[in-house]
């Protein structure tokens, strides 16, 4: 695969310790919620990533996570992967994301 776009959208433990109550924190980190962070690098690392010209970050949470946060620990699955990397940011239009022919 050449270009992936992975949701990273809470950490753990910033959902935990967050604003939300009890049971949207269930909803969201349960198994039917969205991705953690660590959920994505999981992913990540049963993949072959070596042909990803782009390693999208999509759907981050403003409160339950920071976009660094998620590039730190996606880039954490294999160090050439941080220069393929972009965060998407709510509110912001990304790029766009050209693709390189073999």
């Amino acid at each position: 695969m050449d270009a992936l776009l992975l949701e990273c959208n809470h950490d753990v433990q910033m959902l935990q310790n967050g604003p939300y109550p009890p049971r949207l924190q269930e909803r969201v980190g349960g198994n039917y919620g969205h991705l953690s962070n660590d959920q994505a690098a999981r992913i990540l690392a049963q993949i072959d990533h070596g042909r990803l010209q782009h390693l999208v970050i999509g759907h981050v949470s403003e409160k339950n996570n920071s976009p660094d946060l998620a590039r730190r620990t996606l880039a954490g699955v294999c160090e050439s992967l941080d220069a393929r990397l972009s965060v998407l940011e709510q509110g912001n239009v990304s790029g766009w994301f050209c693709m390189n022919p073999d």
